[in-house]
């Protein structure tokens, strides 16, 4: 699923297809350019914030952070869909 894309947008940004199996472990592609293509685990972007947008990418704006950042929302809010009646392994040992 693609939330943005270039030509209407600095960002390229979509849920990579992978073969997780838990919500941790699915894949947000974070794109701001092609050399700056980077990809983020569920479990890395939960807690990340507008600030931490721009810790990550260089050259970036405060509006272009908070445009990523609305991505992320909604990645992490289609994930929680996703797996919601999905029992996830238990990790605890």
């Amino acid at each position: 699923m693609s939330y943005s894309r270039w030509g209407h947008s600095t960002w390229y940004s979509f849920w990579c297809n992978t073969e997780a199996t838990t919500k941790e472990d699915e894949i947000l592609s974070l794109w701001s350019g092609l050399d700056s293509a980077k990809d983020w685990s569920y479990n890395e972007l939960k807690t990340w914030t507008v600030e931490t947008v721009l810790e990550n990418y260089e050259g970036i704006t405060q509006a272009e952070a908070e445009e990523a950042f609305e991505y992320i929302k909604y990645f992490l809010e289609d994930v929680e869909k996703e797996y919601e009646h999905t029992p996830q392994p238990d990790t605890k040992h």
